[in-house]
């Protein structure tokens, strides 16, 4: 942990996937890293996003009418630099994250009488996939809707007002969780320090170096770090990380909840998406998870317990309604769903937003002005521009201290487990009993959500059963000391977190 005299030169608070892609920056670069986070790595924002990489199409969008563009100049180039920065990190990740990236394609319906026609849509797709590079990789058409083949566009309730559809491929993540732990590793590899299931419980600064107590949430095990720089990238806990260092700064985020169901729908929709707006004017997508769907998202302020978020039933029927509303014909019931997950935004606070500024993303504070120096904070960071969004935090690091160690870049490749001949879990899913250990071992996996959630997936394809719970259970507990006692009793609790906060009744 140690970069000279027991001082790292930047402690990273907060492992999400901008916290673990920052730490691997960081330590490319020649930094002395030490990353920690209260729970596992990836488990919270960043495990509960819309899984969309994003091209940046969207970014273009105005917010009512294309007038907007020409009322607000300012606003319009601000988009647009997202835009380019958005379409070249879709590019790299592409280039790169192949594994972990499946392509969809999602039809979009441009009505009659709406705020802007097709032709602004192809102009949008033009710039965007010439800032990408490869304009022929987002698969952009436009066309009549009786020839779009979509079947969400023929079921679409208001399908005689719709004068085109335009279609274009994008990405999604399997389980971004995992590549947030990639990222960790990749730091560690690279000299870093990482703990996962370790808070900051207070910051002071002395010296010119910060002090961090730190606490195991697991074992209770208590120390202290020394650090030059502190990254305040704790999501929707930046605030209260702010807080622990004994500062009255004005709020960085607001936290906004975000729902999204898995459903079944008819066998003709497999491999299709759609989005569109629901009836409060935000976006509603209905993407493919290999033979199911997803719907989402929702979007409410959030002033309960950010530690514990779950899809309650106003979101469920919330979402039902306006997929019902779209799609009348589909009648889609709560029986449907096959399981469902929130999660809590970091939108950047700012006066007059009660739900958090949208734009821009990837907001980096420097709170020296708010009687925090050597403290930076993030908010609004978004999965697509997380490795330029740690490039550009390393780049204000770099503006405060040099490094204490030689820059050692690599290669960012998706990480595989070593080839096994051990049993699957489950028949139709590859993760292993070797994966397992191999999780315990080398990923510091220490609780079974981190195993078959983050590190593995397993947990996300809706199909999974006690009795995988259970073996893996049995694996976990030979290498971490569980009693048979414990072991039940954490099979129990992940079969109850699983009902209760992804309304996902495990079968036997």
């Amino acid at each position: 942990m140690s970069a000279d005299g027991g001082i790292v030169d930047v402690l990273v608070v907060g492992g999400g996937i901008n916290g673990c892609a920052a730490a691997r920056q960081l330590a490319a670069d020649g930094y002395g890293v030490l990353l920690v986070d209260r729970g596992d790595f990836g488990a919270a924002a960043t495990s509960r996003s819309g899984r969309v990489l994003h091209c940046g199409l969207q970014l273009l969008a105005p917010p009512s009418s294309l007038l907007d563009h020409l009322k607000h100049p300012r606003e319009f180039l601000m988009r647009l630099g997202m835009a380019r920065t958005t379409a070249r990190d879709y590019a790299e990740l592409v280039g790169t994250l192949g594994p972990r990236l499946r392509p969809m394609e999602i039809s979009v319906p441009i009505h009659r009488g709406g705020d802007y026609s097709g032709w602004h849509v192809d102009l949008g797709a033009r710039l965007v996939g010439w800032m990408a590079g490869d304009y022929r990789a987002l698969g952009y058409r436009r066309h009549s809707p009786q020839r779009s083949g979509n079947p969400f566009v023929t079921n679409l309730a208001d399908r005689d007002r719709i004068a085109s559809v335009v279609s274009f491929v994008d990405r999604r993540f399997d389980w971004p969780e995992r590549i947030a732990i990639d990222a960790a590793l990749d730091a560690e590899r690279l000299g870093a320090s990482v703990r996962n299931f370790t808070g900051v419980e207070r910051l002071r600064r002395a010296d010119g170096v910060w002090h961090a107590d730190l606490a195991g949430t697991l074992d209770g095990a208590r120390t202290t770090a020394r650090a030059r720089i502190v990254l305040n990238l704790a999501g929707v806990f930046v605030d209260d990380v702010v807080g622990r260092a004994g500062a009255s700064a004005a709020a960085k985020v607001v936290p906004v909840k975000g729902v999204y169901m898995l459903v079944r729908l008819p066998a003709e929709f497999r491999g299709r998406g759609f989005a569109g707006v629901n009836s409060v004017g935000e976006p509603l997508t209905c993407l493919p998870w290999d033979d199911l769907h997803y719907i989402g998202p929702t979007e409410t302020r959030f002033s309960g317990d950010r530690g514990d978020v779950r899809p309650d039933d106003g979101d469920i029927r919330f979402l039902i309604d306006e997929f019902n509303r779209l799609f009348p014909a589909l009648a889609l019931r709560e029986e449907d769903i096959v399981m469902a997950w929130a999660g809590l935004r970091a939108i950047t606070a700012a006066p007059g937003h009660p739900r958090g500024r949208r734009l821009p993303f990837n907001v980096l504070h420097d709170l020296e002005t708010e009687g925090l120096p050597g403290m930076l904070a993030l908010s609004w960071g978004i999965i697509v521009n997380h490795r330029s969004t740690a490039r550009g935090i390393a780049a204000a690091v770099g503006r405060k201290i040099s490094p204490s160690g030689r820059p050692r870049p690599g290669p960012w490749q998706p990480r595989r487990f070593p080839p096994s001949a051990s049993p699957r879990l489950q028949p139709e899913h590859p993760c292993t009993a070797a994966d397992v250990s191999f999780c315990v071992e080398h990923e510091h996996a220490r609780d079974l959500a981190g195993v078959l959630f983050a590190r593995t997936g397993l947990a996300w394809t809706g199909a999974l059963t006690r009795s995988t719970v259970a073996a893996a259970a049995q694996i976990m507990a030979a290498r971490l000391g569980w009693s048979p006692a414990e072991t039940r009793r954490r099979v129990d609790a992940f079969v109850g977190h699983m009902r209760d906060h992804h309304r996902y009744r495990m079968p036997d």
